[in-house]
């Protein structure tokens, strides 16, 4: 009976803490971004993938930026760390907003 009323207790404990999930800041990605494991090239690589798509049909925080067709993702990676390097200050902004700020200082719409 008391292992059932300890777990029951934990159970409680769990489901009543708040919930510590904070978004991913520029912090993050930099960190990603230039390390060699797969996975931190994969969550790197996800988040510029990702902003190339909503950027293709929206804004991300009220930043567009109109990326050719043809840029490479090798491109794309060099555009974002350089910006991320060159603008420390910003890295506490959301990771999404700081590579729509990225990509919008090299392909701002209307440009082309």
């Amino acid at each position: 009976m008391a292992k059932k009323l300890l777990i029951l207790l934990s159970l409680g404990t769990l489901l009543a803490a708040p919930a510590a999930h904070a978004l991913t800041d520029g912090g993050d990605l930099l960190k990603w971004c230039s390390q060699s494991s797969s996975a931190a090239s994969g969550r790197c690589l996800g988040y510029l993938l990702a902003a190339e798509d909503v950027l293709a049909a929206d804004s991300i925080e009220g930043v567009r930026a109109c990326l050719p067709r043809d840029i490479g993702l090798q491109q794309q990676h060099k555009i974002v760390v350089d910006w991320l390097l060159a603008n420390p200050m910003a890295t506490a902004a959301t990771a999404m907003g700081l590579v729509a700020r990225a990509y919008a200082q090299h392909f701002p719409c209307g440009s082309r």
